[in-house]
Formats: structure tokens, sequence, C-alpha cells
């Protein structure tokens, strides 16, 4: 155990480590908590659900549609640039939001622009962050340590964020958790711009054309992380049903806690040590781990047996998640990693909402057990898309790493 810790002691001790992953933790945090601030925020001063999700999905879209565009950009031009011009951006929109929704009288096509402007403006930064990450470890056994470290981060943030914002706006003020929201998401960038030393330089000359989707293992593993995705939000959703079928809906929160606990476990343990199975065999496996972990819960009726299978099946999701991200990270060349990791969180977004969606029509049809099964179809495709893109994840010849002399350095008096 002293061993595992040190390994993630060394990984943030390395030179520049803590410059990107406190700001980059910090400016990430808003993912758990713009959707349900949104929400929140709008139904209290508009007293309308349905604009309410409405404007939460739209948020949810935009970023999920701008993300790998952004992230595109910042390998072109530099992360410190995306970075102020994102936070210059998403802070203008978000308050146009914030403003919009407390007058009454402005029309209603304000609240869906400008909610569509602050979720479209919010950066990739987890994809930045693996990518600083990555060139800070490039050849280094600690990679999968930080890797790992950043999905634990990612639990937390879905964990806690809700919690927080909700907090906000329920406890402070309806505004609270949105404008707590836009300092998190706009300071932290801001903040991140600043670690210069880290941000992955660049090539100067032409611009890279096409998309990274299309390189090496990035659209299988994106294709994966959509299966994952539409897992994960069938659970959510399956999950609410089951509590609530039980009439214990306070339980719900119990049991997704319990979910998530297992997964951070799994995720700290991986990241402990050094794993001599390739990671296309990793994915393999925890992919049918998690299909195959979900399927006792058609069985289950009580909420003890159900809290020892989430526990499991949630065991697999942070291996599954960090051996993905490493698989893009190595697949594709160092000028493109942004956008190509950038590419796996828009499919998780879209897998999640896909998930939510289709659970929900079923859990109101055929109950929480037809829910659940979506999930374990969800992990089964992905199982499949691995398998079928097998030869995509397979390591291929070292990729040419650029020569120092051929690294664009920064701009004079610009970091």
């Amino acid at each position: 155990m002293t061993l595992g810790i040190d390994r993630y002691r060394k990984a943030l001790s390395t030179p520049g480590a803590w410059g990107f992953f406190i700001p980059g933790m910090l400016a990430r945090f808003p993912i758990g908590m713009t959707g349900i601030s949104i929400l929140l925020f709008v139904s209290e001063t508009r007293h309308d659900y349905g604009t309410a999700g409405a404007l939460s999905a739209l948020a949810a879209i935009g970023y999920a549609v701008a993300a790998p565009q952004l992230a595109r950009l910042a390998d072109r031009v530099g992360q410190r640039r995306v970075l102020l011009s994102c936070a210059a951006v998403c802070g203008v929109s978000g308050s146009a939001f914030v403003v919009s929704a407390l007058h009454t009288g402005m029309p209603l096509w304000t609240l869906f622009v400008t909610a569509a402007v602050m979720g479209a403006a919010t950066p990739a930064i987890g994809s930045m962050v693996r990518a600083r990450w990555s060139g800070l470890l490039e050849s280094s056994p600690l990679k999968g340590t930080a890797f790992a470290l950043e999905s634990l981060v990612d639990e937390v943030i879905f964990i806690a964020g809700p919690v927080v914002a909700t907090s906000l706006a329920v406890g402070v003020n309806p505004t609270a958790g949105i404008i707590g929201s836009l300092v998190l998401v706009c300071g932290g960038s801001v903040l991140l711009s600043l670690s210069g030393r880290t941000e992955p330089r660049r090539r100067p000359g032409n611009r890279v054309m096409g998309s990274a989707l299309f390189l090496g293992p990035v659209a299988v593993v994106a294709g994966v992380n959509l299966c994952f995705g539409g897992m994960w939000g069938s659970v959510d959703m399956a999950t609410v049903a089951f509590s609530g079928a039980e009439e214990q809906n306070f339980m719900a929160g119990v049991l997704l806690g319990i979910y998530a606990i297992g997964s951070s476990v799994a995720g700290v343990v991986y990241g402990a040590r050094e794993w001599p199975a390739p990671l296309a065999q990793i994915l393999r496996v925890s992919t049918v781990i998690m299909a195959v972990g979900i399927l006792p819960m058609l069985l289950v009726h009580s909420f003890l047996a159900a809290g020892i299978v989430l526990l499991v099946a949630g065991a697999s999701s942070c291996p599954a998640m960090i051996a993905a991200m490493m698989l893009v990270g190595e697949g594709v060349p160092a000028s493109r990693r942004t956008e190509a990791m950038a590419w796996q969180s828009t499919a998780l977004w879209l897998g999640v909402a896909v998930g939510s969606s289709a659970s929900g029509h079923l859990a109101d049809s055929f109950g929480a057990h037809a829910a659940y099964a979506f999930a374990a179809l969800c992990g089964g495709v992905g199982f499949v898309v691995v398998m079928a893109g097998r030869r995509r994840l397979e390591p291929g010849p070292a990729l040419p790493t650029t020569p120092p002399s051929n690294l664009q350095t920064s701009e004079p008096g610009t970091r």
C-alpha cells in the first residue's frame, strides 16, 4: 500500500505537475455542477421545469459539440490562447444567461442562445490536463498512475459537483450554483493558462488537416466510450427507478454512491502499480466485467444485494476508462492528443444522454430491471466494438517525436 501511495506522490512531485493539476481540477469541477445548477436556477426563477431541462440539455450539447473543435484549436495554437478566450466568452455568455433568466421580460430565445454559447465555450479541461501528463511523463511508468489520478478526480467531480451545486442553489441563493460554476471554470482556466511550463509544444507551419477522430485507435475508443456513457446513464436512471419502486427514493443516492466508490477504489488500486498486461487486454477484460457484472441486477430485489452487485460492477469502470484514455494518448502524435482525448469526452456525454433517455422510457414501461438490461446491453456492445477494432488498439510503430529544434516555443512575454 505504501508503495502504491508513493507512486502517486512521485507523479505529483514531477516538476510542473501541481501547476496544472490543481487548476485543472478547479476548472473542470463545473462539469458536475452546471447541468443541475441550470435546472435549479431556471425552475426557481421561471417556474418551468420543461424549459429548465431543455436549457440544461442544450448547454451539455453545446459542450459536447464544441469540445473537440476547441481541443483541435488548442493543439494548433496552444492551450493558453484557447483557455483565455474560452474564459472570456464563457464568463460573458454565462453572465448574460443569468441576467436573462432573472428578468422575466427577456424573450425566451435569449436564454437558449446564451446557454448554448456558455456550454460551447467551456473548454475540454480534462483533455488538456491529460495531454500535459502525457508530455510530462512521455516514457515514464508513472503515466498510468497519473491517468488513474485524473480518473479519480473525474469520479469525485461527478459525485460532489451536484451536491455542491444543490447546496449553493438551495442553501444560499438560486443564482449561487450557476455563478459558482462560472467562477470555477473561468478562474481555473486562467490559472491553467499560466502554467506555460507544461503546456504541450506545437509544430509551426501548415495547419493540420482532417480530424483526429480518424487517427489510430481514436474512433474505436470513442465508440467504446459511447457505450460506457450509455451504460452509466442507464445505471443512474435504473437505480433511481429501482429505489422508487421500493418506495425509498433516498436509497438511489446511496446505491449510486456505492457504484462510484467501487469505481474509485479500483482506479486507485490500478494506479498504485505498473501492470504487465497490454492496455488493449485490460480494456477488453474491464469491458466484459462491466457488462456481465451488472446482469445480476436483473434478479435483485433487495438493497443489500443491489449494493453488493453495484460495488462489484463499478469496480471495472475506472480501470476501463484509464486504459481507454491511455490507448488514445499513446496511439496518436503528441500534436493531436488534446483533440483525440476530447473526442472521448464527447462520446461519453452523448452516451450518457442516450442511456438516460432510453432507460428512462424502459423503466416507465417495463420497470427498473429493463433499464438495467439496457445497461448490460450497452456494455455488451462496447465489448463487440473493442473486439471489432482490436487491430487499431494494438500498438503500432513508435510515433515520431518532434525534435527540439522544430518545436514552436512561446512568444516572448506570453507565459
